[in-house]
């Protein structure tokens, strides 16, 4: 009996709230205006959540309505989305795909370099650590997908 009692507390809490991309596809109107309707963000100023993963999309979800991450043209803009809500739109922008990125053909080898072996006159950690070789995250870790990502967003 206690381990059912056990599976239920932790088949019910918010951490393992499925979404249902249907449903958060009729949520997204606002966040369009920014991220794009299918989550690629016309402004290289604002992040593509095409295609990212669902775990990072809701913890990012859940710290912006928090106040635990901090953007500035968000305040106020989940305040009235249930957990459920923001797993649904966390599912339905995962379930997008992104677009492919643009890069300055000029700075390709410099990025590349950075990316794959970092900046050690500058601190700047390698990329693929975190993110992999392919920058397409580690969804486990919770470390987003930057392969593709806005230039302007990420530097």
């Amino acid at each position: 009996m206690p381990l059912l009692f056990c599976m239920a507390l932790l088949l019910g809490s918010p951490a393992f709230a499925a979404g249902d991309a249907a449903a958060g596809k009729k949520l997204v109107g606002t966040c369009a205006a920014c991220h794009g309707q299918d989550g690629n963000s016309p402004s290289p100023a604002n992040p593509k959540l095409a295609g990212q993963g669902e775990a990072y999309l809701l913890k990012q979800l859940r710290d912006i309505k928090s106040g635990a991450r901090e953007v500035a043209l968000m305040v106020g803009q989940l305040d009235n989305k249930t957990d459920q809500q923001l797993a649904d739109m966390a599912a339905y922008y995962a379930s997008q795909t992104q677009t492919a990125g643009v890069a300055k053909a000029e700075l390709v080898a410099l990025g590349t370099e950075i990316y794959r072996n970092g900046n050690h006159e500058r601190g700047i950690a390698a990329c693929t650590g975190c993110h992999g070789p392919a920058g397409l995250g580690n969804e486990p870790a919770k470390y987003p997908m930057i392969a593709g990502q806005h230039a302007d967003y990420i530097a």
